[in-house]
């Protein structure tokens, strides 16, 4: 235990005269100080009991004197006043001005008994503190040996918190990124409501592994530590006032909570095989219906999902995808080495600020909204739209309805072609021999007649309209309005002005 002005008036050897202490408090004695100086302050660090003989305060003290003194060693922190007496010494008692100044400035005053040099005092002070750094250290030991257990129990972070707040009575709570909670301490009284969390998340996160911060919170002193090895996986947050004892103890736990993010990670690698090939069969999938449930047993919801595609950069893939993976609710993801992270995910997923958060310098295409059905369209919109996002140098989504207007600012073939991809590729994915392509094409130049189309593909009408049903099918738009038609006749175009041999189209 700390040792405290009450511990060390009550040693039996030092045998200290108290003259002046209410004991309304009972501070901590950090340290213990000589000086004969009129003015010490400058020389104590704050803790310390301050002894003297009075050698420069004369026999006849006067009360301003006196109070002039006292304030100066209390400005320096002094926790206590200790005045040497005995007959070969400047005072035999404690001078009545020096216990009326002492009182009146509330600082604790003893007088030290002939027989007790200041050395024993000095001696009983610094081995308490030993003894006390002793028990820390002890504790500290301990601390970090049941936190290790509790990681390698398998009990995971609910486990770990929970050693941690049992032994430190400390609240912890552990979340994502985001600020989303993961594990919440049981003994955790007033704790900041998940709205402070994600604020906090939002101001710490894009200083990643530098995020560490004291604050308090509507009276609740909070210490946030992140969480991770190289990269910022979550945060710890440590409710209440940990105390300038614990810095040590707090590395332990962060540390050993980072482990665990790691941990779930790896272990996490078969499911998000999984999980990347169930992404391909959400993609390929023969209906509606079909594709619906894939997602539902991923656990995504909803009517509409999107894709989105995400340039890696040099060694960075696997980083990307367990960021996203600790973020995206839900999401299906996927990397094949050499191309972009992919992702499904759900319409109310805030993905722009997400990749904001992690991915701030890395080219990113968003596919446009649409039905578990269609999501090979997205797919194809993102990824084409990732390498408009290259070009342009910030993320860009891709949204129906400004057709004209992107392929008409194409600045380059690069562009067109972009456009391009992502209007068609979900035909060209399902029919490789490109009779899905030719039919629409003829379709559209025969003013959307079935009859001519069939003529100019020499096929029956019949086979004419099954293709056309399968294009509205894999487009997710039907062929009936002429904002499909348009976009559909544009990207056409520009897929035959990509094989113009100038380079630009020309009039």
């Amino acid at each position: 235990m700390p040792l405290t002005l009450s511990a060390l008036t009550g040693d039996t050897d030092l045998r200290l005269q108290v003259k002046h202490w209410t004991r309304e408090t009972d501070p901590m004695v950090t340290g213990a100080h000589v000086s004969e100086l009129l003015r010490p302050s400058e020389w104590l660090a704050g803790g310390e009991i301050l002894m003297t003989i009075g050698l420069l305060l004369p026999v006849t003290v006067t009360a301003e004197d006196c109070r002039s003194y006292v304030r100066d060693v209390k400005a320096g922190g002094a926790v206590a006043l200790a005045l040497g007496l005995g007959s070969d010494l400047p005072h035999q008692s404690v001078p009545r001005t020096l216990a009326e100044a002492a009182a009146a400035e509330d600082l604790p005053l003893f007088g030290v008994p002939e027989d007790v040099p200041f050395i024993a005092i000095t001696s009983a002070v610094y081995k308490a503190l030993v003894a006390d750094e002793r028990q820390s250290l002890d504790r500290l030991v301990d601390l970090h040996k049941a936190l290790t257990f509790s990681a390698a129990s398998g009990g995971g972070l609910e486990a770990i918190v929970a050693t941690w707040t049992s032994a430190t009575n400390i609240g912890a709570i552990v979340t994502d990124p985001l600020g989303l909670r993961i594990v919440t301490s049981d003994t955790v009284g007033a704790q900041p409501t998940d709205e402070m969390l994600r604020d906090l998340a939002n101001v710490l996160a894009p200083k990643g592994l530098r995020s560490a911060m004291k604050t308090t919170v509507e009276d609740i002193p909070l210490e946030i530590q992140p969480l991770g090895t190289t990269r910022l996986r979550g945060f710890v947050v440590l409710v209440g006032d940990a105390g300038s004892r614990m810095p040590v103890a707090i590395t332990a736990l962060t540390s050993i909570l980072a482990l665990e993010f790691e941990r779930r990670w790896l272990s996490s690698e078969p499911d998000r095989h999984q999980r990347a090939r169930a992404f391909q069969r959400v993609l390929v999938a023969e209906s509606e219906s079909d594709a619906e449930a894939l997602l539902r047993a991923a656990g995504l919801t909803g009517e509409e999902f999107r894709c989105i595609a995400v340039d890696p950069g040099s060694g960075a893939a696997a980083d990307l995808v367990a960021d996203l993976s600790l973020t995206i609710r839900g999401g299906l993801i996927r990397h094949t080495n050499g191309g972009p992270v992919e992702a499904i995910v759900m319409a109310d997923t805030d993905i722009e600020q997400d990749l904001r958060r992690f991915a701030p310098n890395s080219a990113a295409g968003i596919g446009a909204l649409t039905t578990p059905g269609t999501l090979a369209a997205s797919q194809a919109q993102a990824v084409a739209a990732l390498v408009t996002s290259r070009n342009l140098g910030h993320p860009v989504t891709y949204r129906r309805g400004f057709t004209q207007a992107w392929l008409t600012n194409a600045t380059d073939l690069e562009m067109a072609q972009t456009f391009s991809d992502a209007v068609l590729a979900p035909l060209t994915n399902a029919d490789p021999s490109g009779a899905l392509l030719a039919t629409v094409e003829a379709w559209l130049t025969a003013n959307c007649q079935i009859d001519p189309a069939a003529d100019r593909l020499q096929v029956h009408r019949h086979t004419v309209r099954t293709r056309l049903r399968k294009i509205e099918q894999l487009i997710g738009q039907p062929l009936d309005q002429l904002d499909t038609r348009v976009e559909l006749w544009l990207a056409l175009t520009a897929k035959g002005l990509h094989r113009l041999p100038t380079g630009r189209p020309t009039t």
